[in-house]
């Protein structure tokens, strides 16, 4: 979608339809690493992102204990060369990776922690002041505990922390099942994208080349990666550790001067009409610069400049008094441009899902040379919409509702997954998350004093507005990417198949296990950056109750301002489209209008920064010179996850003291 030509990807990088999979990867040592690496990374989040709460190591993009893993399994082939003189090392390590990054989601903060926050809240926090009894006793036994001993104990700690298993296995098997569906569904998904994604479109999987480039491969200095031995890389590498270092050093001695990690201009902005720029924070994120410099221009252009228009939209209605609502509704634009880019997305690949769609019927080619054949994976996605919107319907949700939710659901992890293999940019929370159910919501006008049924339907669907705050698009993305590593290294892809479910079936297991002891030994209410009356995870499932709540007694009409301004997002997203179609150098782009709308705020400003960066040494020194630096930008981004990431990140897990003072969010 973008026309500038991807100077700065490796050049084996576009396109990997020549790539044949066939290599073993899954064996009984890169298991038994990919076990033991899987339990490591548990046990650090476990400290540092619940119990803790001072760096989510586990929502990088990609997670900071995969690229660890990855990272410690290239230096052990470095050390031992008899590793690396083949391809199955590389393999293997290469596979393990991907195993990880769909396992890690899961157990870090927006994954199973969400859903035991939606479970449990209207139950022990029901009061007076509020109608929670009443929803929590709407809400099928089947699908959330009600015991009151058993949630007032989770909230509070049990003295010796038993976790009582037995209780809890008919709710974990039947959202571990709702959980398995949905997440492989999007992998089939995605695999259904690769072709007209990687074969027409061309692009390059930023984040799976900078897998590829990381780990030793014989075919090129099996004792030295080609990245590694760029001293310009290493000038990258410099960079992070002076920013991280100075952060570090202030933590460890306050008196320190310290780079710091942001700075706010909204103190700057404190009369009319300026106060309708805030917020407006310089936010340095060195993985965003480092990697936004492989971004297309127009991209980076488009995102920085669409914040910046939604904040001057805020300063004109605040000089003309006009401060209605949630003027100007940057998220409602923002979910407007992704329905926008999928419906561009679906139409630009119409003749491929044509013929996937025959061979799903036996009446075409399948697809063979894909990981998911095409007609299995059209099955895969029919399944896993048909198999939610039944999941949510016998929940008491109707089914024109669930329907339509699990259709946002499912077109915005599609447009996620786009983004991601178009630009690579290390943003999690880029997937419109809260959007996904409010666009729903606000179509429906409640009338208040709801029947037993309308109750249970408004209940229910916000138990599962739970889904859209989790991480099954950014899941689905790490699936897609995992098949581009699978093609590019030639995985055999029965081997890439079975670690990707090991990886998300370990990964649930362990996120249960891991946030039922800690609450129960700990108590839910401390921990995930609580102090008295748990964190933010239960602080959003609260105000989703909270409006079903109002939906059930008093009533609500449309929400007409922020449906406008999806329409907005919407319509200008397609009319970008089109001018793009019709004058080959456009300047914006709607993936500028996607992401600034939905998570403008803390990556503006280092998407500028990589602009800035970009257009200088392109327009001084030339494609040549913009290819010979890109070495030190992914050394930017990779050392500041290795330093930040790792070696703070272990830090975060032993002296939080200290970690309290340098709080990092890969967001």
């Amino acid at each position: 979608m973008s026309h500038e030509p991807q100077t700065g990807a490796d050049p084996r990088s576009g396109g990997d339809e020549v790539e044949q999979m066939g290599g073993r990867a899954l064996t009984a040592r890169s298991l038994m690493l990919a076990l033991i690496f899987l339990f490591l990374g548990a046990l650090w989040i476990r400290k540092a992102s619940l119990i803790a709460f001072t760096i989510l190591v586990g929502e990088g993009t990609p997670p900071v204990p995969a690229l660890t893993a990855l990272g410690l399994m290239t230096a052990l082939g470095l050390a031992l060369h008899h590793l690396t003189r083949t391809r199955r090392w590389r393999r293997e390590a290469l596979l393990v990776y991907v195993l990880l990054t769909c396992a890690f989601m899961t157990i870090d903060a927006n994954g199973i922690r969400q859903l035991l926050s939606a479970l449990t809240c209207t139950s022990y926090f029901a009061a007076t002041g509020n109608e929670y009894a009443v929803l929590s006793e709407s809400i099928p036994a089947w699908l959330a505990p009600h015991d009151e001993t058993l949630i007032r104990y989770f909230y509070e700690g049990l003295e010796g922390g038993e976790v009582p298993w037995m209780q809890w296995l008919p709710v974990m098997a039947i959202w571990g099942g709702a959980f398995m569906l949905l997440t492989l569904s999007l992998g089939c998904l995605v695999s259904l994208f690769r072709e007209p994604w990687a074969e027409r479109e061309r692009l390059t999987f930023p984040l799976a080349e900078l897998a590829l480039r990381l780990a030793p491969d014989p075919a090129d200095r099996p004792d030295q990666p080609q990245l590694l031995r760029s001293w310009v890389f290493w000038v990258g590498v410099a960079f992070a550790a002076m920013y991280d270092g100075s952060n570090i050093a202030h933590a460890f001695s306050p008196g320190m001067t310290a780079i710091g990690q942001s700075y706010d201009l909204s103190p700057l902005l404190t009369e009319r009409p300026w106060t309708g720029l805030r917020p407006l924070n310089l936010t340095y994120r060195p993985e965003i610069v480092g990697l936004g410099y492989l971004v297309p221009t127009d991209i980076l252009f488009s995102v920085w400049a669409f914040f910046l228009l939604l904040r001057f939209e805020n300063f004109f209605a605040n000089m003309f008094a006009s401060t209605a609502g949630s003027f100007p509704y940057d998220r409602a634009q923002g979910m407007g441009a992704y329905l926008a880019l999928a419906l561009f997305v679906l139409w630009s690949a119409r003749g491929h899902l044509k013929r996937a769609a025959r061979a799903a019927i036996g009446r075409g080619d399948g697809g063979s040379d894909e990981v998911i054949p095409n007609g299995v994976a059209v099955w895969g996605v029919a399944l896993g919409i048909i198999g939610m919107t039944a999941f949510m319907s016998v929940a008491g949700i109707g089914v024109g509702r669930a329907l339509s939710y699990t259709l946002v659901v499912y077109a915005s992890s599609l447009v996620y997954a786009h983004i991601r293999a178009q630009t690579g940019l290390p943003i999690t929370y880029g997937i419109p998350r809260e959007e996904m159910y409010l666009t729903v919501l606000d179509l429906r006008p409640s009338p208040g004093g709801l029947s037993r049924a309308g109750m249970r339907a408004e209940s229910v669907f916000a138990l599962f507005t739970s889904i859209g705050r989790m991480t099954f698009g950014q899941l689905g993305a790490y699936q897609m990417e995992g098949i581009r590593i699978a093609r590019r290294a030639q995985i055999r892809r029965s081997h890439l198949i079975a670690g990707i479910v090991i990886g998300l079936l370990g990964g649930l297991v362990l996120a249960w296990v891991i946030h039922l002891m800690a609450a129960y030994n700990y108590g839910w209410n401390i921990i995930d950056g609580g102090t008295t009356s748990a964190g933010y995870r239960t602080r959003q499932a609260q105000m989703a109750f909270d409006r079903a709540e109002t939906r059930i007694f008093a009533g609500e009409g449309i929400k007409s301002g922020a449906t406008v301004a999806r329409g907005v997002g919407l319509v200008l997203s397609l009319l970008m489209l089109w001018l793009r179609h019709r004058f080959l150098r456009f300047p914006l782009n709607p993936v500028g209008l996607a992401l600034a709308g939905t998570f403008g705020a803390p990556i503006w400003f280092p998407i500028f920064l990589a602009w800035l960066a970009k257009a200088l040494i392109l327009r001084i020194g030339g494609a040549q010179t913009y290819k010979d630096l890109a070495p030190a930008f992914l050394g930017l981004a990779i050392g500041h996850f290795l330093i930040a990431g790792g070696i703070w990140g272990i830090v975060g897990a032993i002296n939080e003291v200290v970690a309290n003072r340098y709080l990092l969010w890969f967001a």
